[in-house]
């Protein structure tokens, strides 16, 4: 044990080892964490204890599956997918911060319900050029969701699944509190707010331990290659791998490992949008919103029910946010009325393959498309053929 730690950590390490359940273990290490001063010569401990605890949490969410597996009911914030979905949230406040009002502006839907507290998730359907967003007004999070408070658990399930999650901030009120309490309650159940998955990938084998490599030369800048070989293994080894394949891409650091080992995270994109812009001061405020958050968060919309504002081109907007491509399938000369939405600034042919089914690719054979106001407007390609917005695209196997 460290001496940098100091003897009141020391004492609650022993008391996490000498805990008989997974609960107690659980708190006891956290309460470690929370003792262990925080610097360069603690680095390494306190990855090591975040892996052991995020494993330990694993067992317990696995425990309580298999407790509820049986009978187990359909819950009403868990939100079937239609379209893009959009999920808007909030800190717990009365009165609201409008997001039933701003859904009702976007949507048209749950209109008499403006005003009033809303214990269970609203759903409205927005469309813009043909693509659909299901918007999602979400209950408010209270303090404490993370654990459990005001159905915390569910609501923050639904939004691990979501394609966008829109922080609606009263501008009227103190939007530091606000944030604070989304961004604490987010982080502690392991979302990830506006950054990218680590370079870095952990696959369990069979067997010959932990093996490290580093296979791109952004990977194989990072300092000390030896010793951080040597901490990989030692957390991912507490994380409960002790057999395994490790592959770094880029420039790591040792939370990225310990976010890596734990199948909780979820990487998600966010937005604020901050309500109640027709009140008085409530101009700059906002702009004290953007100075403050606009680094992590790319996106902050003002927006005003009462005046009806929010963009015109709002779907466009989130599109370009999202990094989504609109593009469209014809089958025998009859072009389909959906869109079919694809990631990144430049798909392929082959991302319309995959996106569509798998065998689409396996059986491949060209692709036609028809490109509009184009110098070649119909043209025959293969699967790594570049693709623009508004592309008609349609396959042919062999």
């Amino acid at each position: 044990m460290s001496s940098n730690i100091g003897p009141e950590a020391q004492a609650a390490y022993q008391k996490y080892l000498d805990a008989n359940t997974i609960e107690e273990k659980i708190r006891r290490l956290e309460e470690y964490l929370s003792l262990i001063p925080k610097h360069k010569a603690t680095e390494k401990i306190v990855a090591l204890n975040k892996s052991r605890l995020a494993k330990l949490r694993r067992e317990q969410e696995a425990q309580k599956t298999r407790t509820k597996s049986m009978g187990k009911l359909v819950s009403p914030f868990s939100i079937k997918r239609e379209g893009l979905q959009l999920i808007l949230i909030s800190d717990y406040y009365s009165p609201g911060v409008g997001k039933t009002s701003l859904l009702n502006l976007l949507t048209g839907a749950a209109k008499e319900k403006i005003g009033k507290f809303t214990p269970l998730p609203e759903i409205g359907i927005y469309e813009y050029n043909k693509v659909r967003y299901q918007i999602v007004d979400m209950p408010s999070i209270m303090e404490g969701a993370a654990s459990g408070i005001g159905n915390g658990k569910e609501i923050i399930s639904q939004l691990r699944a979501c394609d966008l999650i829109c922080f609606c901030v009263d501008l009227s009120r103190n939007y530091k509190e606000q944030m604070d309490l989304l961004l604490k309650e987010l982080t502690e159940s392991h979302i990830r707010i506006n950054i990218p998955p680590p370079p870095i990938t952990i696959k369990k084998t069979g067997s010959n331990k932990i093996q490290v490599f580093y296979l791109t030369s952004e990977a194989k800048e990072n300092d000390n290659i030896e010793g951080l070989t040597e901490r990989i293994k030692e957390i991912t080894s507490a994380g409960g791998i002790h057999n395994g394949i490790v592959k770094v891409f880029g420039k790591i650091e040792l939370n990225h490992v310990v976010d890596t080992l734990n199948p909780s995270i979820a990487y998600k994109k966010a937005i604020i949008l901050g309500t109640k812009g027709d009140l008085s001061l409530t101009k700059n405020t906002f702009y004290d919103l953007k100075d403050q958050y606009s680094e992590h968060f790319p996106l902050i919309i003002g927006t005003s029910v009462k005046k009806k504002e929010i963009p015109e081109d709002f779907g466009k907007i989130v599109l370009s946010f999202l990094k989504k491509m609109k593009v469209y399938t014809m089958n025998k000369g009859i072009v389909s009325s959906k869109p079919l939405l694809l990631d990144g600034n430049q798909p392929t042919i082959r991302d319309v393959a995959i996106k569509i089914h798998r065998s689409f690719l396996e059986s491949f054979d060209h692709a036609i498309v028809i490109r509009k106001d184009a110098r070649q407007e119909k043209k025959k390609v293969g699967l790594d053929y570049e693709l623009n917005e508004n592309d008609i695209i349609e396959l042919h196997t062999k």
